[in-house]
């Protein structure tokens, strides 16, 4: 069984399942934040609108790290010979 993460810490404020109040989709490691994002979206599809709203703060961070990951820095590719840019008839 799997206990949420999403429950408030008792005597403190609710800090909507992250470890710490000041704490970012950002600073979560990658298997944290997939757990949230999934967590976040079950309550959203319950009907819960700040669940919706994290959620999809969730989900755009993972977005964002898969598209990050993906993007390789190329060098420029030299032309051969470069052609000016007019053509004689």
């Amino acid at each position: 069984m799997q206990i949420s993460t999403i429950a408030a810490i008792p005597g403190r404020v609710q800090n909507f399942g992250m470890s710490a109040p000041s704490t970012t989709p950002a600073a979560l490691h990658d298997d944290e934040l997939h757990n949230l994002a999934s967590e976040w979206r079950l309550r959203a599809m319950q009907g819960d609108q700040l669940a919706h709203r994290m959620a999809q703060a969730l989900e755009a961070e993972q977005r964002r790290r898969i598209r990050d990951t993906g993007l390789q820095t190329l060098p420029p590719e030299a032309s051969p010979n470069p052609a000016p840019w007019w053509k004689f008839w």
